[in-house]
């Protein structure tokens, strides 16, 4: 669990540098397995962190607080 908070933390600090991210993006700036980015990104929407939705592909976006 701890990886996973920590990984969290990592892609919430990357997705601070931009507005919106593909899931191949996201992939190629945190340099994550994809199981690591996909274990990131559910705790971070679970946690009200991110949001998730479709344009022409499914992006993720920090939700302002």
């Amino acid at each position: 669990m701890d990886a996973i908070i920590n990984n969290s933390r990592i892609l919430l600090e990357k997705m601070c540098l931009g507005c919106k991210y593909t899931y191949h993006e996201l992939l190629k700036i945190c340099d994550f397995t994809e199981s690591q980015l996909c274990f990131a990104i559910l705790f971070l929407i679970r946690n009200g962190k991110i949001s998730q939705f479709r344009e022409d592909d499914v992006v993720y976006q920090l939700i302002e607080p």
